[in-house]
């Protein structure tokens, strides 16, 4: 006996909204990167060595995640 597999819709307008929604995600890493960079020194230079510890580490951690991003694209065009 066979089993059918239903034919997928494609881009149900949930599956659109969160498409339109990732992509936008993703094209505003770099600026969140530099602003949690810059709002981390600012925190620590104002006392706020916590915060200013977590968001200069969050920034730190995007900037890795873009540098490992380009270097996994480029490393699998050779």
């Amino acid at each position: 006996m066979k089993f059918r597999i239903p034919k997928r819709r494609a881009h149900m307008p949930e599956e659109a909204h969160l498409i339109t929604f990732c992509k936008a995600l993703d094209k505003s890493i770099p600026v969140l990167r530099t602003a949690f960079l810059v709002a981390g020194i600012l925190a620590t230079g104002m006392g706020m060595n916590r915060a200013g510890d977590f968001l200069f580490v969050t920034g730190l951690l995007l900037q890795f995640s873009i540098w490992f991003e380009n270097w996994w694209v480029v490393r699998r065009q050779r």
